[in-house]
């Protein structure tokens, strides 16, 4: 069994949603300028890399980041599916459905699409897919247990079709289904088995997300 992060590193390049202001990374102390230690001063938003969205996200009463317990952030039944998707388009319920097993519990549900290759590239924040409203409440139906979803792509909303993402996101997160956006899902190999997941976010007053560090323990 090993180890595998799932979660990208926070960099001044890296791509935020509807390709806004890049993250700012300052330097107040610099032992290269004579200082007798490294400081770094970071300015990003709340939903900067792989981060996590809560319901406080899109509905005003709803939890924030630090209302959740310790083992909200642990995942013993993963499960992994792959699906292809062009750019700007939306994943629906008949793409998902025949991956579920019909016996299998799942915690958290991650979507692998491969559109991370893309991620240095315009069309990563420009045309990312997204998922559909449909689906959105197919998996708040659908699958007793489940409690997150996670994704491969910057958003769940893609840019191309705002209104239907902002649907999808409500119909997750009414029902406390937590959503994960921007994994690093390229570190898990076809032959693997995800068993277990723990995603820890930042943890700040009011939090209606968070950048999270995700770690995916494997097995084969």
């Amino acid at each position: 069994m090993k180890v595998v992060w799932l979660s990208h590193v926070l960099a001044p390049d890296t791509p935020l949603y509807g390709g806004g202001d890049k993250i700012g990374f300052t330097h107040p102390r610099s032992m290269a300028r004579g200082d007798s230690c490294n400081t770094t001063l970071l300015g990003l938003s709340s939903h900067a890399g792989t981060h996590v969205d809560v319901p406080r996200h899109f509905l005003p009463a709803g939890g924030a980041v630090e209302h959740y317990p310790p083992e909200t952030w642990l995942f013993h039944s993963p499960l992994l599916i792959e699906i292809s998707v062009p750019p700007g388009e939306l994943i629906r319920p008949e793409d998902v459905t025949p991956k579920l097993p019909l016996d299998q519990p799942i915690d958290i549900l991650l979507v692998k699409t491969g559109f991370s290759l893309r991620r240095q590239e315009e069309i990563y924040w420009r045309q990312g897919p997204g998922l559909s409203p449909a689906l959105g409440e197919y998996l708040k139906n659908g699958i007793s247990g489940l409690r997150a979803v996670g994704v491969d792509f910057l958003s769940v909303s893609s840019l191309a079709r705002r209104e239907e993402g902002r649907e999808a996101h409500r119909a997750l997160l009414e029902r406390e289904i937590l959503i994960f956006e921007d994994l690093a899902l390229g570190n898990l190999q076809p032959k693997e088995r995800l068993t277990k997941i723990i995603a820890l976010p930042l943890r700040f007053q009011g939090g209606d997300g968070a950048p999270c560090s995700v770690l995916g323990w494997v097995e084969g």
